[in-house]
């Protein structure tokens, strides 16, 4: 064998033996990063459902947020009170003012590849400023399937959001004497996401309607003479009238079962460190 060829074949035993992790891009960090605790008197903040605090750019901008929103948004889950466990309590009252900024240059991405950017430069963050130690685990858990009942869906299906305007969260207000649920170019998720906050056990979309629909829906349950006055608040009265309701109005079922949940338990996390 000539000795051109021995260095070659080093060669490529060297490179082979390089760990993958090495080979792998550098995962995106911000380069500026300002987050300012907001002063527990501070006013409310209005915002616009259009809202979003991801800009084009890979920036990260909101003046209000909440530790527990933005691990929420860094790990891709929904439901913070029922996927979240571990955070101290200061980190469960104190809300931030975050802006974060990548460096010159980061590239111009489609809307989808930006948001997942961002994701991981928020996780850079969090273990950088916050010191964030965070690990997940999967369990069983009771839950619901969302499904068309007999007779077919009841609300009006309507034409889809123009780009850039997104799909609206369906809002609810929902108590043991009635209830109110609005959507507005709403999906079969998004109403399963309004319905795991209040039912607390997960609310999977088994219906297969992939349209938008409006709807504007108040339901009273009947009044009883000499029972008394409800307290207005979700208990076992309120969810047989949602689930009821869901049906009689909405078209929809749920029906029990069990489901994989994704849980993100928090090991480690301090104040944040100063700008």
């Amino acid at each position: 064998m000539t000795s051109s060829r021995r260095n070659l074949i080093a060669v490529a035993a060297f490179l082979s033996a390089v760990p993958l992790a090495a080979q792998q891009p550098a995962a995106p960090v911000f380069e500026v990063v300002s987050i300012r605790p907001v002063p527990q008197n501070a006013p409310p903040i209005m915002r616009d459902r259009t809202f979003t605090p991801i800009l084009p750019g890979g920036e990260f901008i909101d003046p209000r947020i909440g530790l527990s929103s933005m691990i929420a948004f860094a790990y891709n889950f929904r439901n913070i009170a029922m996927q979240l466990e571990g955070l101290p309590g200061w980190a469960k009252s104190q809300a931030f003012s975050v802006s974060a900024k990548p460096a010159p240059g980061f590239p111009s991405l489609p809307p989808a590849e930006n948001l997942e950017q961002v994701r991981l430069m928020i996780r850079a963050m969090l273990a950088d400023r916050f010191h964030l130690q965070i690990h997940s685990e999967t369990r069983q858990q009771k839950s619901f399937n969302l499904e068309v009942a007999k007779g077919g869906i009841r609300i009006t299906e309507v034409e889809p959001p123009v780009p850039p305007a997104t799909s609206a969260p369906v809002s609810a207000a929902i108590g043991d004497d009635g209830g109110h649920m609005i959507g507005e170019k709403s999906t079969m998720g998004g109403l399963a996401q309004a319905l795991t906050l209040f039912l607390k056990r997960p609310v999977i979309d088994m219906t297969e309607l992939k349209g938008y629909y409006d709807f504007n829906i108040r339901w009273k349950a009947p009044e009883i003479p000499g029972d008394p006055a409800s307290s207005g608040s979700f208990g076992s009265e309120s969810e047989g009238l949602l689930i009821s309701n869901l049906q009689s109005q909405f078209g929809l079922r749920l029906t029990n079962t069990t489901s994989p949940v994704q849980y993100w338990i928090v090991d480690h996390v301090e104040p944040p460190t100063g700008n």
